[in-house]
């Protein structure tokens, strides 16, 4: 059997495999996140607009695994944090451009209630009828004195939309006539069942929260569906995959207990952002239209973090958070590449790279990427062995695996060095995205799928060598509908009708049993 042979073989085996092993985005994948949601990173997509590339499109999902029908006050934009795309340009991962987001959530506060008070105010119990407003501001940071130069002492802020109005949650059919104004509200009286049955809540209603920015761009946040697909139930029991993602290898879960997509119903909160490339390149973006696989000077390299006030007090006067930030701006969350925290980093360093930025992957995290863990559990599992994949093959997948990094800097001549090397999205703005050139969300074959299956190419190149070789089945496809213009994000599960949820017939029975 040939090396190439093994690979192919290998990666066409595994990535069924391990497509239900590493999630493709870090859903609460570091012990720091899990008591703060706000500050949860899960995915960052950043590509350009095909044949022109004259758009740079750039989404972060965060605040994961929200129950559509869950709590009276619903998922709510984070007060207090500082979200923040990232832009290098070239080699270098010296951030050229930033653009933050953040969020203030107003509630008037208002005396206890009284048997006179109309309907709303603070004294209600559903944030819809509070009158509470949810709003944003976008502001564009670069160099004081030359926006193509690396940031310095001193940055120019430039405030490109402010009090924008935040996407309002997909509650129901109530809501959508009782507050969104979607259509005429019949009351219980009135015996017509359809104003708490029929929902209003559209892609025509989520389109006037896009709002134009002054540099030309655009931008929308808000709730919507989750895009990511994973059997999380087997991965988080020990692995314990399913069959039809195993070759079939006998002994493994079957039809009894088949694989099963956990994100399905839930929804996640996101920023979307539209970007003028005349932003990032002020000059054209180089060849445009041309590659040069031996160039640098085209390339974005995109990374996402979230901020907030290092020292956090509890402050009964806030009725939002309940808590008064103070003191500088501290990193507590970020996110780029698919599973680089969630399947690369070791569980005692995870809290680290969510503090630390790209700059110092190579020295912080150089060794998880050289020697992936990822390629030893597979070995400890008996997949190899059953597979029949030679020893000596395994070995070499142990590493050192310098080319995992090179793939994830596109083959481009990048230094493997810090400030160079680092967990970003590395993307060529002068040709079209495709994973792992930038990162998009939909553009698949279907309306319900991603251009590319982002586990199978990672999974492949980690478990055989070869990105290119790989075939992913598990789940792939998303719960809804992608659409196919900005925010390209399909609509959030409504709360009423759609989600998680049963019926408790019949009632369920430990130990659990297929």
């Amino acid at each position: 059997m040939t090396k190439r042979l093994v690979a192919v073989g290998l990666a066409v085996v595994i990535a069924l495999v391990l497509t239900q092993r590493v999630p493709a985005s870090s859903h609460r994948e570091a012990l720091a996140i899990l008591n703060e949601p706000c500050a949860d990173n899960t995915d960052t997509f950043a590509w350009v607009s095909d044949t022109s590339h004259d758009k740079l499109y750039l989404i972060m999902d965060f605040n994961p695994l929200h129950e559509p029908g869950q709590g009276n006050q619903g998922l709510r934009a984070c007060n207090g944090y500082r979200y923040e795309f990232h832009i290098a340009k070239g080699a270098s991962l010296e951030d050229k451009v930033v653009y933050r987001v953040e969020f203030t959530n107003t509630l008037t506060p208002e005396a206890a209630p009284s048997p006179s008070d109309p309907l709303g105010g603070g004294n209600e119990l559903l944030w819809q009828l509070t009158g509470g407003t949810e709003t944003m501001k976008v502001t564009r940071i670069t160099a004081a004195k030359d926006p193509t130069a690396v940031f310095s002492g001193s940055n120019r802020e430039t405030v490109l939309g402010d009090r924008l109005p935040v996407l309002p949650n997909n509650h129901g059919p109530q809501t959508d006539r009782l507050i969104y104004g979607l259509g005429a509200f019949q009351g219980y009286d009135s015996g017509d069942k359809t104003s708490r049955t029929v929902g209003l809540f559209d892609q025509a209603f989520v389109d006037k929260f896009i709002h134009p920015l002054s540099n030309g761009g655009r931008i929308i946040a808000g709730q919507f569906d989750d895009p990511y697909q994973l059997d999380e139930k087997g991965i988080f029991d020990l692995v314990n995959l399913n069959a039809s993602d195993l070759g079939g290898i006998r002994g493994a879960r079957g039809p009894e207990a088949p694989a099963e997509d956990v994100f399905t119903g839930f929804n996640i909160f996101s920023i979307a952002l539209e970007v003028p490339m005349s932003d990032v390149f002020p000059e054209g973006i180089p060849h445009n239209g041309t590659l040069q696989p031996n160039s640098t000077d085209s390339l974005l390299r995109v990374w996402a973090s979230i901020n907030r006030q290092k020292i956090q007090m509890v402050d009964p006067d806030n009725i939002i958070t309940g808590l008064k930030g103070a003191g500088d701006f501290v990193q507590v969350g970020r996110n780029a590449l698919p599973l680089f925290n969630a399947g690369l980093v070791g569980t005692q360093r995870q809290t680290l790279y969510l503090h630390t930025t790209p700059l110092k992957d190579v020295t912080n995290f150089g060794a998880d990427i050289l020697f992936p863990v990822l390629v030893r559990d597979i070995e400890a599992l008996g997949i190899y062995k059953a597979l029949g994949i030679p020893d000596s093959t395994v070995a070499t997948l142990k590493g050192p695996r310098t080319d995992i990094i090179r793939a994830i800097n596109l083959n481009r001549p990048i230094p493997i060095a810090d400030g160079f090397t680092g967990d970003v999205l590395t993307l060529d703005a002068a040709i079209d995205s495709m994973f792992p050139n930038g990162r998009r969300v939909g553009g698949g074959t279907a309306p319900n799928r991603n251009q590319v299956n982002v586990n199978s190419v990672l999974i492949s190149l980690i478990a055989a060598g070869d990105p290119a070789a790989g075939l992913a089945k598990g789940v792939e496809v998303n719960d809804k509908d992608y659409n196919p213009r900005f925010p390209f994000l399909a609509i959030a599960h409504q709360g009423l009708l759609q989600g998680h949820g049963g019926i408790n017939i019949p009632t369920v029975i430990d130990p659990a049993r297929p």
